[in-house]
C-alpha cells in the first residue's frame, strides 16, 4: 500500500489527490482492528510526505467506512456520541470512535482533549508533547471515521466493509471516491478474507463489484485486485465470478512444498504446534457431554502447573483461557446452562487432585513434598466468562476482545468465553491455548479457521474436538479422525458464488446499473437527476456497454441472459422517466417516506412509498425476526 500510494504521487503529481486505494473487510470488528494498524502506516506516511515536497501538498490520510454501529456516519451522530459520553462522565473515549490512543505515539485520548467535535467536521488531535503530530500546527491526526468527513475530503486509504459498497446506489456523495476535482481515481482494490465471500453474500457482491469496476473503467483506471485468502478451493472459478479476472497465486509453488520461502514448515521440535484431541462421550447427549470435558481443561493448569516447574507462569497463563466454539447461538445457550454442571465437576476433580496429592506427600518425606494446591478457578469462574456472539454489541464485543489479551493475575481477565464463528476470522491473540469445538461445524473451512486461533505463541496450543453422539457429520470424522486431521486441507469444500443467476440478477443487477450510471462522471450523480435518464444518448450508452463487458467478462455461459436482463432494466428505468415527465412529476434516485411529491427509482423493502427497484442496503440477508404463532 506504501508503493502504490508513493508511486500514485509521483507518477502523476497533477491528479494524485483523492482515494488511490480501497481496502475492504468482511467483518466490521476485522475492518476497526485494521484500521488500527494501518493508521500508523498512514502516519508514518504522512510524515515523510511533509519532509518530501515531491509526494504532493495534500495530506496522505486513512479513513474507516463502516455501518452506523461501529463508527458515527454523519456529524451530528458524532456530537450525540461524545454529547452521551460527557454526560456519563466518561473519561475514556467511547468505542465507536475507535482510536483510543494515538496511532503514533501510543498516548491515550482523552474526551476533553483529543477530540475536535463541531457541525461539520471532525478531527483526533493528539497533545502529547514527544509526538510528531502533537508537535505541529493545528496537532490533527491524518485519520477520520465519520461517512460526512470522509465525503468532504476522499482518503488516501479508505478501509470499508464489504457491505458498505452497497450504499454506493443510494447516496450521491460516494463519487468523491472515485476521482473529483481532476484527480485519478482508486487504481488497487484490496479484499482480505476472499473466502467469505462466498454464498448468498458473493452472488450479490458480485453484481455490486461489476457496477464498481465499470466506474472506474470509465473514469479511465483499470484496478488491479490483491485478494488474501485461506482455506478455499476453486479460487480461480471465485475470482472470475466476482472480479472478472484470471487468478495469479502468490508466492506461486515452489520446487520444495516445505518451503516456499514466505512460510516453512518446520518439526515441532522447532516451533510448538496444536494438538488435535477427538472427545466423544456416547453416554451424554449434546447438553450434557461439555461439562466433564470444560471442567477438565479448567481445571488441568492448577493440577499440571501447580509445582514450581520451568516456565510455570508461562503455561498458566496460555492455558488459562479456554474458548469454547459453537456453530449456533442456540449452542451458546445451552452451554451458559452448563456452568453450573462445570462448576460440579471442576469440584470433584479438584478434590480428587487434593486426595492424590496427599497420597503422594505421605510416600515422600517430609523435605522432598511437594507444596500444596491453591485452587482459585471455581470461585472465580462465573464472573470471568464471556460471550462473543453477534448479539452482543460492538462495545461489548470489544471488550471482550481486549480483556482476552489480559494475563490471568489481571482481575478482568477471562477464563472461559464462549462463541460462535465470529472468532474465526476476528480473533488475534497470541496468549490463547486451549479451545473445545462443539460439533462438527458444517465445513472444513471453518473448522480449520476456528481452531486455528489458538496455539499461535510459544506455548503448544490443544483443541479438543467435541463430537456429539447424534449428529452424523461427528460420528464420521470421529471414526476417521486421524486420516482427517492428517490432511484436512484436502477436505476444504468449494466456494460457491453465483451472481449472475436468475435470482442473483433479481435481486442486484439493478444496483449495478445505477452505481455504474451514476458515478461514471455522465452528470447523473444529484439525487433529482435520476429523471434525465436515456440509454439512447452515447454517454449512457457507453456506460451500459461497459456493464454488458465487464459482466460477460464474469460469467461467459449467461451472456445472453444477462446481456437481455441489463437491456430490459434500461427500457424499465427509460419508461420510468417518460411517464414522469407525462405527469409533470420528477424521477429520483431515492426520498423519504414523508415527501411524496417525488417518484423514486429506488426504495428499501421497508418502505411505505414504493419506488421502481426494491434495493438493498445490505449485501448480506436483510429480512427482519418475525413471530409466527401456529394455529
Amino acid at each position: 500500500m506504501a508503493f502504490v500510494i508513493c508511486w500514485h504521487r509521483l507518477r502523476f503529481p497533477a491528479s494524485s489527490g483523492g482515494t488511490a486505494i480501497l481496502m475492504r473487510y468482511t467483518l466490521r470488528l476485522l475492518t476497526k482492528d485494521q484500521f488500527r494498524r494501518a493508521a500508523r502506516l498512514i502516519c508514518a506516511l504522512e510524515l515523510i510526505r511533509r519532509e518530501q515536497p515531491r509526494l504532493g501538498d495534500e495530506p496522505v490520510t486513512l479513513g474507516l467506512w463502516v455501518g452506523g454501529a461501529s463508527s458515527p456516519n454523519s456529524f451530528s451522530d458524532a456530537k450525540q456520541v461524545f454529547g452521551d459520553a460527557v454526560e456519563a462522565e466518561q473519561m475514556r473515549p467511547p468505542s465507536l470512535v475507535v482510536l483510543e490512543h494515538c496511532p503514533w505515539c501510543g498516548a491515550p485520548f482523552e474526551i476533553s482533549r483529543n477530540f475536535d467535535v463541531g457541525a461539520e467536521h471532525f478531527r483526533f488531535h493528539c497533545t502529547a508533547e514527544g509526538c510528531a503530530f502533537g508537535a505541529s500546527d493545528d496537532a490533527t491526526l491524518p485519520c477520520n471515521i465519520v461517512d460526512d468527513a470522509l465525503y468532504q475530503s476522499p482518503p488516501t486509504l479508505l478501509l470499508a466493509t464489504v457491505d458498505k459498497f452497497a450504499r454506493l446506489a443510494w447516496e450521491e456523495r460516494c463519487t468523491a471516491f472515485f476521482g473529483v476535482d481532476g484527480n485519478r481515481p482508486p487504481e488497487l482494490i484490496i479484499q482480505d478474507e476472499l473466502h467469505l465471500i462466498a454464498g448468498a453474500l458473493g452472488s450479490v457482491a458480485g453484481l455490486y463489484e461489476a457496477g464498481l469496476e465499470t466506474v472506474l473503467t470509465m473514469r479511465g483506471v483499470q484496478p488491479k485486485y490483491i485478494a488474501s485468502t485461506v482455506t478455499i478451493r476453486m479460487a480461480s472459478e471465485q475470482v472470475e465470478r466476482l472480479c472478472g479476472r484470471e487468478s495469479a497465486v502468490f508466492p506461486p509453488p515452489g520446487l520444495d512444498c516445505d518451503d516456499a520461502y514466505f512460510a516453512r514448515t518446520v518439526p515441532t521440535s522447532e516451533q510448538p504446534g496444536r494438538l488435535y484431541v477427538g472427545y466423544l462421550a456416547p453416554a451424554r447427549n449434546r447438553q450434557h457431554c461439555l461439562a466433564p470435558l470444560a471442567a477438565a481443561l479448567l481445571a488441568a493448569p492448577e493440577v499440571l502447573f501447580s509445582d514450581a516447574v520451568a516456565d510455570r507462569d508461562v503455561l498458566l497463563d496460555a492455558w488459562w483461557t479456554l474458548v469454547v466454539y459453537h456453530d449456533s447461538l442456540k449452542g451458546i445457550g445451552v452451554s451458559r446452562n452448563a456452568l453450573q454442571d462445570i462448576d460440579h465437576f471442576m469440584n470433584r476433580q479438584q478434590r480428587e487432585a487434593r486426595e492424590r496429592k496427599s497420597a503422594d506427600a505421605s510416600d515422600t518425606s517430609g523435605e522432598g513434598a511437594r507444596s500444596p494446591l491453591h485452587w482459585t478457578r471455581h470461585t472465580q469462574l462465573a464472573d470471568r466468562i464471556a460471550e462473543l456472539t453477534s448479539h452482543a454489541s460492538a462495545d461489548e464485543n470489544a471488550r471482550n476482545f481486549d480483556r482476552l489479551r489480559l494475563s490471568r493475575d489481571h482481575r478482568d481477565a477471562l477464563d472461559l468465553v464462549l462463541a460462535t464463528n465470529m472468532v474465526s476470522v476476528g480473533l488475534d491473540v497470541s496468549r490463547l491455548a486451549t479451545m473445545i469445538v462443539n460439533g462438527q461445524p458444517l465445513t472444513t473451512a471453518e473448522y480449520i479457521q476456528a481452531s486455528s486461533r489458538v496455539g499461535c505463541g510459544d506455548v503448544p496450543g490443544i483443541v479438543v474436538a467435541n463430537y456429539y453422539r447424534d449428529q452424523a457429520r461427528s460420528l464420521s470424522r470421529y471414526e476417521s479422525f486421524r486420516a482427517y486431521h492428517e490432511s484436512f486441507y484436502r477436505f476444504v469444500e468449494p466456494t460457491s458464488v453465483t451472481p449472475y443467476t436468475y435470482q442473483a440478477r433479481l435481486r442486484a443487477l439493478h444496483a449495478a446499473l445505477v452505481i455504474a450510471v451514476r458515478h461514471s462522471g455522465g452528470g447523473l450523480t444529484a439525487n433529482a437527476r435520476a429523471g434525465y435518464f436515456d440509454p439512447t444518448d452515447p454517454a449512457v450508452a457507453k456506460i451500459i456497454d461497459a456493464l454488458t463487458l465487464r459482466c460477460r467478462r464474469a460469467d461467459p455461459d449467461r451472456v445472453e441472459a444477462t446481456t437481455e436482463h441489463i437491456r430490459q432494466l434500461a427500457g424499465q428505468w427509460a419508461d420510468a422517466c417518460q411517464r414522469c415527465r407525462e405527469q409533470h412529476q420528477r424521477l429520483v434516485y431515492s426520498g423519504r417516506d414523508s415527501d411524496r411529491r417525488d417518484q423514486r427509482l429506488l426504495y428499501s423493502h421497508e418502505d411505505r412509498v414504493k419506488g421502481l427497484w426494491p434495493t438493498l442496503h445490505n449485501m448480506r440477508n436483510v429480512e427482519h425476526t418475525a413471530l409466527v404463532k401456529i394455529l
